[in-house]
């Protein structure tokens, strides 16, 4: 058992974990943001020193991984060490200067202070969360623990702990002196529970030192791969560029890194009439408050430097109060996409702007509420500065957007809802469809067979596809004891199928089935037994068919080209991964509540001829779902289907708290309310980098900011003079997006305005239309760039009504046609690729007039 620990009422885990994963940019930028933050309050000096250091040590023969904080230049945490007891008679109000009691303290408020922002527990939870403990046998324990050591200016020395587990634990009285070295030297005890391993030299100068043992993994990684550096730099660059603040961080491996301004700031670059940068100075606000200076710099060389998965940091103009960055301004309205990656800016204010700031600062010193005083103004100021900025640069000619008419919103939602929502029929991945009428079957199909080539689907005539074979499965297993499966084949500009086998019926083990068809010749001449007739040169599918209860459930396409080579095109993407979480309680609804089950899964394709291993790290948040899982995926050959399988695929049910999820016996998943991220990186064998990379939201008790029927974006239509494009997509702020069109484009002002009763590819609507499939095409291509092709399948999950399967299994071969050719819209084949693109239009057009 704990010794010398007084107990608390608070579940301080609970606490922490709240506090912690509020953070709207998550756990790392409050392990940069709040230590740091501390140190500064406690300044003493010219300049404040902080270092963060990450250290290995073994006990019981294991590694044993701890962070330490340490400043100087600081008081330390000087006071007096008061009880429990006399902190409660005080009612939670402390003295300025007493920081050990308000360290050790929870909740408490400094007489005269302008406000308790720093009494909210954020710094010491921001190193509690860090600290996961495991138990003898290495599993975790729900608890977390940290040291506090600190040398006063008199000399005196002192080492707390405090220990939630859940109840809030503090050590009282804390180690002092030699009896606090001594342990520093050695190791710390709970009892029997735990023991931290220390072995550290006491501090030599006045300062604090927090100790977290059993570092969580994320912010070994972080350390490792210098994410947190980048958060510090972030947070801090503008107290190191003024001198007032110093971070380093020190390794595992005792490499340490200072961390430096941010190139584009160095030297101050506004004081030296440097044409990348535009300065506002003393910009007023209202009752004699200024913004001390706004400054845009524009640099088309700078390379785009955000963390995926969050909000913007550096791209946007970056709010700073007391030379630490709170928030990022979105101001991707003015900005085009194209020009983001080397847009900067930043605005610091005059000091009583500063402090009427700190009283609209949410408790994580993440955001401003916008409905306090002055914050508004701030924004609006800083907002007609960038409009300023983009107009001087050609970016923005002063354009204004409106809701568009009513009927074409309506167009617009009818059209994106058919193509990028849930319809009667959902699609899990290829030949992977579920009815409605067994909506908890799932039926996979796939076809496996050999081509004359390993690398070229090719077939002549007199030469033989070898190894036909068509495999079904069934989940759940047992479900569905029997299905129907057939071969068809139809060629590209001929959909009327000619049977290759007939029908059979095939028995369910387990809830799979194989069927073995053995080789077939193709030939020109009439068919016969273990012969298909292909009587022009050309591209043909072969697709297998699987009936259930009367009804086609499942299908599979392979392509071959008779007598002809299949189109070359080049592979800049010849890996992608995409991921998917779906609500399986509440179909279709991104929100996830305590006690809904979610599926996920992350799926590896392979486009290129050659077979491929491949290893995927994914993880929703704290729990790894894959840590270097191996995938081996056959290649494929030129002109054929992408091989495609799913690396990840897990059924969870989510809680928002430990108690609840401990009374489940199926797998889950503990996520307090919030934005959470699914986490997935594909690498190739013998890389350190990944090669595609995917961060997906996920929504836990709280509505995302888009849910209406899935919709990727809303319809706006522009005014303003001079020549617009035709449409133009434009991302306003994460997971917002916006397609624009100018209602005087001279093609959408010359067609008539229609009434109801009218089709809805007439006059407008029309224009609507086609715009709504090309904006849709550039939504779901964006993240190819990181090889992501998560929204590219989004699109072909859903079958709509009236659309026969086979007609929509075309399209999606089209679009998997458009993702192979993804880059080459900047080389030689730009032409093949647009009329790839064109064509997938097309298909869409034609789907969406069948639907009336």
């Amino acid at each position: 058992m704990t010794t010398g620990f007084v107990d608390t009422s608070t579940n301080m885990v609970q606490v922490v974990r709240n506090a912690i994963e509020s953070y709207g940019m998550g756990p790392l930028r409050a392990l940069a943001q709040e230590p740091v933050q501390n140190s500064k309050d406690a300044k003493h000096s010219e300049r404040v020193r902080v270092e963060y250091r990450l250290l290995t040590l073994q006990i019981q023969d294991k590694p044993c991984h701890l962070l330490t904080v340490t400043d100087n230049g600081t008081t330390g945490l000087q006071g007096p060490i008061l009880t429990k007891e006399e902190r409660e008679e005080r009612g939670g109000e402390l003295e300025q200067g007493e920081n050990w009691a308000a360290f050790e303290g929870q909740g408490y408020t400094k007489k005269d202070a302008q406000d308790a922002l720093g009494s909210r527990g954020q710094g010491k939870s921001a190193f509690l969360y860090h600290s996961n403990p495991i138990d003898a046998s290495g599993e975790p324990l729900d608890r977390h623990i940290m040291l506090y050591d600190t040398r006063l200016g008199d000399g005196e020395y002192r080492l707390g702990i405090r220990y939630a587990m859940p109840a809030d634990r503090v050590k009282e009285p804390p180690f002092l002196d030699d009896d606090a070295r001594k342990v520093l030297s050695d190791k710390y005890e709970t009892g029997a529970e735990l023991t931290v391993p220390l072995g550290l030299a006491p501090l030599e100068q006045p300062g604090t030192r927090v100790i977290v043992p059993y570092l969580s993994e994320e912010a070994i990684t972080a350390i490792r791969g210098r994410e947190l550096h980048r958060w510090l730099q972030r947070c801090w660059w503008r107290a190191i560029q003024v001198g007032d603040l110093e971070v380093i961080v020190v390794d595992d491996k005792d490499q340490a890194e200072t961390i430096r301004v941010p190139s584009w700031w160095t030297n101050e670059p506004w004081k030296h009439h440097d044409g990348r940068v535009r300065v506002q100075e003393n910009v007023e606000i209202g009752d004699g408050l200024k913004i001390k200076r706004i400054v845009l710099l524009y640099d088309e060389d700078l390379p785009e430097d955000e963390i995926d998965g969050y909000g913007p940091q550096y791209s946007g103009v970056q709010l700073l109060r007391g030379q630490q960055w709170i928030e990022t301004l979105d101001v991707h309205e003015y900005v085009p996409r194209e020009y983001r990656g080397g847009f900067r800016g930043f605005a610091e204010f005059d000091r009583r702007l500063e402090r009427e700031l700190k009283k609209a600062e949410q408790p994580q010193h993440d955001r401003f509420i916008r409905r306090y005083r002055f914050v508004g103004s701030v924004h609006n100021r800083i907002e007609e500065a960038v409009k300023s900025f983009a107009e001087e640069q050609g970016w923005y000619s002063g354009v204004e957007t409106r809701a568009a008419p009513e009927r074409e919103r309506e167009i617009a939602t009818e059209f994106l809802t058919a193509f990028s929502s849930g319809g009667r029929r959902r699609r899990r991945g290829s030949g992977d469809v579920t009815l409605d009428n067994d909506a908890n079957l799932t039926w996979k199909c796939e076809i496996k067979l050999e081509f004359p080539s390993e690398r070229s689907a090719r077939v002549n005539w007199g030469q033989s596809i070898q190894n036909v074979r068509i495999s079904v499965q069934c989940e759940p297993a047992y479900a569905a004891p029997r299905a129907e499966v057939w071969l068809e084949l139809t060629r590209e500009d001929d959909p009327t199928p000619t049977i290759v086998s007939q029908s059979q019926v095939v028995e369910l083990i387990g809830g799979v089935a194989r069927t073995e068809l053995g080789d077939f010749q193709i030939v020109n001449g009439r068919a016969g037994v273990g012969k298909i007739h292909a009587p022009e040169p050309g591209e043909y599918r072969l697709r297998a068919k699987v009936r259930h209860n009367g009804e086609q459930v499942a299908s599979a396409t392979r392509r071959l080209y008779v007598e002809d080579d299949p189109p070359s095109s080049p592979q800049p993407k010849p890996h992608t991964i995409s991921v998917s979480v779906q609500n399986l309680s509440r179909q279709g609804e991104r929100r996830i509540n305590s006690g809904d089950e979610i599926g996920v899964q992350v799926t590896v394709t392979n486009r290129s001829p050659e077979d491929a291993t491949l290893q995927i790290n994914a993880s929703l948040e704290h729990q790894l779902l894959a840590d270097g899982e191996v995938v081996m995926l056959d290649g494929a050959p030129l002109g054929d289907v992408p091989t495609r399988q799913a690396a990840v695929s897990k059924r969870l049910r989510v809680y928002t708290s430990s108690t609840q999820g401990s009374l489940g016996s199926e797998q889950h998943i503990v996520l307090p309310p919030g934005r959470h991220y699914l986490r997935a990186d594909l690498y190739a064998s013998g890389n350190e980098e990944p090669i595609a990379h995917r961060n997906q939201p996920v929504y836990v008790e709280v509505n995302p900011s888009r849910n209406r029927d899935r919709l990727p974006f809303d319809l706006e239509a522009v005014e303003g003079e001079g020549p617009m494009p035709m449409w133009e997509l434009q991302e306003r702020s994460t997971d917002e997006w916006v397609l624009c069109y100018p209602s005087t484009y001279p093609i959408y002002h010359q067609l008539p305005r229609l009434q109801r009763h009218r089709s809805k590819l007439s006059g407008r609507l029309s224009f609507i239309a086609e715009i709504c499939a090309n904006g849709l095409l550039e939504w779901s291509l964006a993240p190819m760039a990181n090889s992501d092709s998560s929204l590219i399948e989004q699109l072909k999950e859903s079958l709509p009504d009236r659309i026969p399967l086979d007609r929509w299994e075309s399209y999606c071969e089209r679009l998997d046609g458009l993702v192979a050719g993804y880059g080459s819209r900047r080389n030689e084949n730009h032409g093949e690729y647009m009329k790839r693109w064109r064509l997938v239009v097309a298909d869409m057009l034609e789907m969406f007039e069948g639907m009336d």
